[in-house]
């Protein structure tokens, strides 16, 4: 099983500090091509407020896509790296971060992704200007 990387200064522990719902990752294969996608880091918690000391993880550790594409190169033994991008305090702005991310590599011929399935509510005021700045970073990152 591959293990997860860190983008920039992510590590482990910030995932599971209690801060983060979920977070935005890329798969990457030798072949060059790859894959964004997003994971809830524990059950039934979609916002970090609601997370407390009977919060059971997701099984993000061991958690490869939900794409039968990328299943199958990973079933076949192609080599990869899994990196975790960006962590989120609720789904909400991971989803949204995660199809910005989509919609802006979907069409590459080299990215895996086949589908947006996301509605969307749309951060204001300072929310808004952060997730631009995050949304900024990683795509600078991706070209």
């Amino acid at each position: 099983m591959c293990e997860w990387n860190y983008a920039d200064t992510w590590m482990e522990q910030d995932v599971t500090n209690g801060m983060y719902a979920g977070f935005v990752y890329m798969f990457q294969f030798e072949d060059g091509t790859s894959y964004i996608g997003s994971k809830q880091i524990y059950k039934r918690v979609k916002d970090r407020k609601k997370i407390n000391s009977t919060s059971v993880e997701n099984g993000w550790r061991e958690y490869t896509s939900s794409s039968k594409v990328v299943n199958g190169k990973i079933d076949n033994g192609d080599n990869y790296t899994k990196t975790i991008l960006w962590c989120f305090p609720t789904m909400n702005e991971t989803l949204l971060v995660e199809t910005i991310l989509i919609l802006s590599e979907g069409l590459k011929p080299h990215n895996l992704n086949l589908a947006v399935m996301h509605k969307a509510r749309l951060p204001t005021g300072e929310n808004k200007r952060r997730l631009h700045g995050i949304v900024q970073e990683l795509l600078s990152w991706l070209n």
